[in-house]
């Protein structure tokens, strides 16, 4: 059985499907590490000559692309008309990219130019992808089944990265060549490949949604669908405020710090390793405190996290246990950041209107991606211009440029506080008086 065949939804087919794209996922994230994890992508982009602020927009390159493309990457699926083969055709056009950007260093004075472009081409094919994920695995999840399978699938998929990052670190050592991070970029794209077989073994079942609506009329009934507006202007603004922060720690480790490669990259995988720990309490969190108090404290502990980063530096901490108080920091972000996430997408799946759920999700999705994309472009624009200084110094404690942005993060986050009145699953009351007074 494959998704040529349409079948009737079973719970047993159901559980199959779940399965399948839990391992298709897994291929997914193990391909895309060294472009979703910040340290990978700016050690290589630094080794081909990029400077600081290319090297930032690297790691926002694919979150930017999904947040402006995604509403047109509904054109793809509806034409094509099966998620699954929508999915199967990006990825072989994703594993051309991936082959140009592990041979970047062969383009000699030319190799950062092509690894930008074919980042970019990349992070289209990828952005099409996300356009047909979520419906498909609207197609076979029910309500009850949703938060605790997106639980298990992000611990499934960050366990795998975890594993494969904490391998990396071992494997390229203190100071690579950047052969090695080829042959990492290689064994990754080798994985990648892996979620065709996964991919193709999932059915279309009879229930699998056909849009209603044209492209102009399920958009303007996206936006009219208020509920999802708020949860997605909400989730813009607050992930220009938090998602910066940890490719900024990973340049403060570097340039600042000056701690050793393999360091950066174990503390990345740390970093998942908060994750896949949200991730799989996730689940359990919404169910025991619910949604509202899940939305809350990944808001607040986004702005404490990055305020204690603040007060990190060698002012304070001038031996090697500074990397352990940043390396459980960053546990606790990206911990809050899974939670955050399994609630926003199970949000998204509940909020999107039947018979118009493709674009409903791409809509949602173009503005949590982009808020993601926009935050480490500003960063990587403010970091490139010099518009903050190097050093100050207050007292007796030297602040670089990096902890000023970790501050500037912070109160970032505390001022998108007052847009929680737009998040049906906090203030459903104000939501509901919205749409009576529409």
């Amino acid at each position: 059985m494959n998704f040529r065949d349409k079948v009737q939804w079973t719970p047993a087919l159901a559980r199959r499907s779940e399965r399948l794209t839990i391992w298709s996922s897994c291929c997914t994230s193990m391909g895309d590490v060294p472009f979703t994890d910040a340290a990978v992508i700016i050690l290589y982009a630094n080794m081909l000559g990029a400077s600081e602020a290319f090297s930032l927009i690297t790691t926002s390159m694919l979150s930017l692309a999904i947040g402006f493309f995604s509403i047109f990457a509904v054109r793809w699926v509806r034409r094509d008309g099966s998620y699954q083969w929508t999915i199967l055709k990006a990825t072989a056009m994703a594993l051309a990219m991936f082959g140009v950007i592990t041979a970047a260093p062969y383009f000699g004075s030319w190799a950062v130019p092509v690894l930008l472009l074919a980042l970019m081409f990349f992070s289209v094919n990828h952005t099409i992808y996300m356009a047909a994920w979520f419906p498909l695995l609207d197609s076979f999840l029910t309500r009850e089944r949703r938060s605790g399978y997106l639980g298990r699938m992000r611990f499934s998929w960050q366990l795998a990265s975890a594993l494969l990052l904490s391998a990396i670190s071992f494997f390229v050592g203190k100071n690579p060549p950047i052969g090695k991070l080829q042959l990492v970029m290689l064994f990754s794209m080798l994985v990648f490949s892996c979620k065709f077989f996964f991919i193709a073994a999932v059915p279309s079942f009879e229930t699998q949604e056909q849009s209603k609506f044209g492209f102009h009329d399920g958009l303007m009934r996206a936006l009219r669908n208020k509920p999802m507006a708020g949860l997605s202007v909400y989730l813009f603004i607050l992930n220009i405020a938090s998602y910066g922060t940890i490719p900024v720690t990973t340049l403060y480790l570097k340039k600042s710090l000056h701690a050793p490669d393999n360091v950066i990259v174990l503390i990345s995988a740390v970093v998942l390793g908060g994750m896949l720990c949200g991730s799989y309490f996730a689940g359990r969190i919404i169910r025991s405190w619910g949604m509202k108090a899940t939305f809350l404290l990944a808001h607040c502990g986004y702005g404490i996290v990055n305020l204690l980063l603040f007060f990190t530096g060698r002012s304070l901490f001038p031996s090697d246990e500074i990397y352990w108080v940043i390396g459980i920091l960053l546990f606790c972000y990206s911990f809050l950041f899974a939670c955050s996430n399994i609630s926003s997408s199970s949000e998204m799946m509940t909020l999107a209107t039947p018979g118009n759920k493709v674009m409903a999700m791409a809509f949602c999705n173009s503005f949590y991606y982009g808020g993601l994309g926009l935050s480490r472009l500003l960063t990587s624009l403010i970091v490139g211009s010099g518009a903050l200084a190097p050093l100050w110094v207050l007292g007796n404690w030297q602040i670089t440029r990096y902890q000023t942005l970790f501050l500037l993060y912070a109160l970032c986050v505390v001022l998108a506080s007052a847009l929680l009145l737009l998040v049906p699953a906090v203030f459903p009351e104000a939501v509901s008086r919205t749409e009576k007074q529409d």
